[in-house]
C-alpha cells in the first residue's frame, strides 16, 4: 500500500486520535508538573527568607539596632551573586544597612510577604524578581528581608525545556509508530482481504493464516476458519443429501410406477386396483416421511429456530415420549420405563426436542427384540446439567460406526432391511446443535446409550407450560409412531 493512501486509512487516522488524546493528557500532566515545580521553588524561597528575617529578629532582639545593621552588612558583603536583598530603614525613611538604596515603590506601606522586581543599573534589561518579607520592628523601623527569584526561574525554564522537548519527541514517536503500526495492521487485513476474494472466487479450502500471537485478529481469523468450516461442512452435507436424495428417492419412484403400470396393463380388478392403490399410499406416506424429516432437520439446523427457545420441564417431555410409544412396546413385548427426577428445566424447542426424544424411543423400541427392556431417564448432571439418557438392550451401533451413523441417508447393513429412511439420529444431531447440548453414544453392552447432555434452565415454569401441563396435542400427532420419521441409523 502507498503511503499517501496509508495516510488515509481508517487504522491510521485512529493511531493519530489515540496519539492526539495522548498528547493532551501529556501537556495537562507536563503543566501539573510545571506548576508544582514552580510552586515547590517558591516554597523553598519562602521558608529561606523565613529563616533569615527569624535569624535577624533575634539579633535585633539580642544587640539592638546597631548589631542588627552590622549582621546585616556583614551578610551582604558575602553575598556576592546578590541572591539575597536586605534593606533596614530608618524612622526618617533613610536606609541603614542592606543592598537597597531605596523602599521599593512596589511594596509600599504593606508588610508580609511581596514581591518586587531589581533593576540592573543602567535600567537596561528585566532585571529579575524577588520574593521578600517586610517586618516592622520595635520605635518604627522597617526591615526587608527578600530572596531572588532568578535561580528558580531558570530551574522552571530548563524543567519546561526538558519537558516541551519530551513532548515534541513523544508527538513525533507517536506518528512514526502510528504509520508503522497501520502499515503492520494493514498488512494483515489485507491478506485477510485476499482470502476472502479467493473464497468468493470459489476456493472454499482458503482459510485465515494465525500469526501465533493470539491477538484480536487471531481470533477473528480462527472465528472466520470455523464459520468456512462449519459452512464447507454444510454445503458439502447439501451436495451429499441431494445426492443421497436422488438415490434414495428415484426406487421408490421406480415401484411406484412399476407398481401403478402394472395394474393399467393387467385386466381390469377392482381388488386388485384397491391393492394397488393402498401400496402406492403407503410408498407415497414414505416418501413423504422422508421428506417431513428433511426439512425437520433444516428447521432445526436454523438460527430463526432460536426466537422460539422458552423454560421446558424436560422432564415432562420425556414422561410423554414414553406415554406416546407404549403401545408400540406392548405390541412388540419390550419393557418401556422411564425415570425422570421432576422440574428438570431446559431452554429449547418443546416441538423439535420432543420429535428428537420420539426418534430415540423409537430407535430403541424399534431395534429392541421381544423380552427387551428399553429406559428413559432424566436427572441432574454435574456442573448445572441435565442429562437425558435412552438406554436399549438390542444389538447396539459399533464403536467405529458411532459418528458415521448421524450423517444424513446412512443406515447400517444390519438395519437396511427395517423400514427407516437414515434420518432419525441425523435430527436428533441437529436439534442438539440449536440448544448448546452434546450428544453421546455408548455401549450398554448389550444395546445402546444415547446421552443429551443440556445446560440446566433456572427459570421457574413459564405460564404457557404451566397452563398446558402437557404436550400440545398437535405436536404429538406429529410425533405419532405410525407417521413420524424414524430409523435406526
Amino acid at each position: 500500500m502507498q503511503p499517501a493512501s496509508l495516510l488515509r486509512t481508517t487504522t491510521f487516522r485512529l493511531a493519530l486520535s489515540y496519539l492526539a488524546i495522548f498528547t493532551i493528557s501529556a501537556m495537562a500532566l507536563l503543566m501539573l508538573v510545571s506548576w508544582s515545580t514552580t510552586m515547590f521553588i517558591e516554597w523553598q524561597v519562602q521558608e529561606t527568607v523565613e529563616a533569615e528575617a527569624t535569624g535577624l529578629a533575634e539579633v535585633y532582639r539580642d544587640r539592638d539596632l546597631v548589631g542588627l545593621a552590622d549582621v546585616i552588612g556583614q551578610r551582604t558583603r558575602q553575598d556576592v551573586e546578590g541572591r539575597v536583598s536586605y534593606l533596614l530603614m530608618g524612622l526618617d525613611g533613610s536606609p541603614l544597612a542592606g543592598n537597597l538604596r531605596a523602599w521599593p515603590a512596589e511594596v509600599g506601606s504593606q508588610l508580609g510577604w511581596v514581591r518586587f522586581r531589581i533593576l540592573p543599573l543602567g535600567g537596561i534589561g528585566p532585571g529579575f524578581e524577588v520574593m521578600a518579607r517586610a517586618y516592622e520592628l520595635a520605635d518604627g523601623y522597617r526591615l526587608l528581608v527578600g530572596r531572588s527569584l532568578a535561580d528558580a526561574k531558570r530551574v522552571k525554564s530548563a524543567i519546561n525545556r526538558a519537558l516541551g522537548w519530551g513532548l515534541a519527541v513523544t508527538i513525533l514517536l507517536g506518528v512514526v509508530g502510528g504509520y508503522f503500526t497501520s502499515r503492520h495492521l494493514l498488512q494483515r487485513v489485507e491478506e485477510m482481504s485476499r482470502t476472502a476474494r479467493s473464497i468468493f472466487g470459489g476456493d472454499m479450502s482458503q482459510r485465515m493464516a494465525l500469526s501465533g500471537t493470539g491477538d484480536e485478529f487471531d481470533s477473528l481469523a480462527e472465528s472466520f476458519n470455523e464459520m468456512m468450516d462449519e459452512l464447507e461442512r454444510l454445503l458439502e452435507g447439501i451436495r451429499t443429501v441431494s445426492d443421497n436424495i436422488a438415490h434414495d428417492l428415484r426406487t421408490p419412484l421406480n415401484r411406484l410406477r412399476s407398481r401403478i403400470d402394472l395394474a393399467l396393463l393387467g385386466p381390469p380388478d377392482c381388488e386388485g386396483f384397491r391393492r394397488t392403490l393402498e401400496e402406492t399410499l403407503a410408498e407415497a406416506d414414505n416418501l413423504l416421511a422422508t421428506f417431513s424429516a428433511i426439512l425437520t432437520i433444516s428447521h432445526a439446523e436454523s438460527a430463526a429456530r432460536l426466537e422460539r427457545l422458552e423454560s421446558l420441564d424436560l422432564s415432562r417431555l420425556a414422561e410423554d415420549a414414553v406415554e406416546l410409544y407404549e403401545p408400540l412396546a406392548e405390541e412388540k413385548e419390550v419393557e418401556l420405563t422411564c425415570r425422570a427426577e421432576p422440574d428438570l428445566r431446559v431452554r429449547g424447542d418443546r416441538h423439535l426436542l420432543f420429535q428428537a426424544m420420539a426418534n430415540l424411543v423409537d430407535n430403541a423400541v424399534k431395534y429392541t427384540p421381544a423380552g427387551g427392556h428399553v429406559a428413559v431417564g432424566v436427572a441432574a448432571g454435574e456442573d448445572g446439567t441435565v442429562e437425558l439418557t435412552v438406554t436399549d438392550s438390542g444389538p447396539g451401533i459399533p464403536e467405529e460406526s458411532r459418528e458415521r451413523v448421524l450423517e444424513r441417508f446412512i443406515r447400517l447393513d444390519s438395519t437396511r432391511s427395517t423400514p427407516g429412511n437414515g434420518l432419525g439420529l441425523s435430527l436428533v444431531q441437529a436439534v442438539v446443535r440449536l440448544h448448546g447440548a452434546r450428544l453421546v453414544l455408548d455401549d450398554n453392552a448389550p444395546g445402546l446409550i444415547v446421552r443429551l447432555v443440556f445446560a440446566r434452565h433456572a427459570d421457574k415454569a413459564d405460564k404457557a407450560d404451566a397452563r398446558s401441563g402437557r404436550i400440545h396435542a398437535d405436536e404429538k400427532d406429529r410425533a405419532n409412531p405410525e407417521t413420524a420419521p424414524t430409523c435406526r441409523e
